[in-house]
């Protein structure tokens, strides 16, 4: 994926649409093919070549080439003029179940999910601008290794809890994407409606380390997330749900640092 200085122009950017072009020098074409195919990911629905260069703001022979190298190396597939991902975005995220960050853990989980019934416990990372989640299970299932779902950020225990130690402005600056990219979740009558009244409220709950949500999603419900220190530069937080409200928030609290110890600990083994 090699471009001209000629191909470098860019086309009409849609009014509203912020390019992002990532990568720099010999690594620009790279950069932007693994853009591209996360903005396909994303998208959910095919895209022409014309669609992908106006939303990025390349040449449309630019875009051309890059979805022509994602084809033959199967990230991506082209069908009546338009290109959706393939299955070897899959192949890349099926070695991620094998991270030692989410496997050692796993018995922790296991062990507590069966202590305590009606709980879910989950892990999740703040990458960039968002949450990826780790692992999570729920008492007497089996246990989910990452995925990316839509959940809203504004509503996540862990997402939130992450937020609340990063500076305003960059904490404020994930939440409007997340609110652009999943939605904003919750009942009015506990969520506040902005970015700023949710950051302050966020950060006026969080108590011995741990952020409570109680009846933030459903009536009867508390969520708490606490951070965790693990081998990864990225921070990950642990988030706990009383799914029938039996545990109170104290009982939760005192859980969060119970497993915070624990799932430490499995990093260290």
């Amino acid at each position: 994926m090699t471009d001209s200085t000629a191909d470098a122009m860019p086309t009409t950017i849609e009014p509203g649409v912020e390019p992002r072009l990532p990568g720099a020098g010999s690594g620009q074409a790279l950069a932007r093919g693994l853009h591209i195919l996360r903005m396909l990911v994303d998208e959910g629905e095919p895209m022409t070549a014309t669609e992908v260069a106006r939303r990025i703001g390349i040449h449309q022979s630019s875009a051309s080439r890059i979805l022509a190298t994602l084809s033959e190396v199967g990230y991506v597939r082209k069908d009546q003029g338009r290109f959706a991902p393939d299955y070897g975005v899959l192949a890349l995220s099926s070695a991620t179940t094998r991270l030692p960050l989410i496997q050692r853990p796993r018995a922790v989980f296991e062990q507590l999910t069966t202590e305590h019934r009606d709980i879910t416990m989950t892990m999740c990372m703040l990458w960039r601008d968002e949450l990826l989640y780790l692992l999570r299970q729920t008492s007497g299932s089996e246990p989910l290794a990452f995925w990316t779902g839509t959940f809203p950020i504004n509503v996540s225990a862990p997402g939130l809890r992450l937020l609340v130690d990063l500076p305003d402005d960059e904490a404020l600056h994930i939440l409007r994407v997340a609110r652009q990219r999943n939605g904003w979740g919750g009942r009015p009558e506990f969520v506040p409606p902005t970015e700023e009244g949710l950051l302050a409220k966020a950060r006026a709950t969080v108590a011995d380390d741990v952020l409570i949500m109680p009846n933030w999603v459903v009536e009867g419900r508390t969520s708490g997330a606490i951070p965790l220190i693990t081998p990864e530069p990225h921070p990950v937080a642990l988030a706990i749900v009383d799914d029938t409200g039996t545990l109170g928030a104290e009982r939760l609290a005192v859980l969060l640092h119970q497993a915070r110890r624990l799932v430490e600990q499995s990093f260290a083994t």
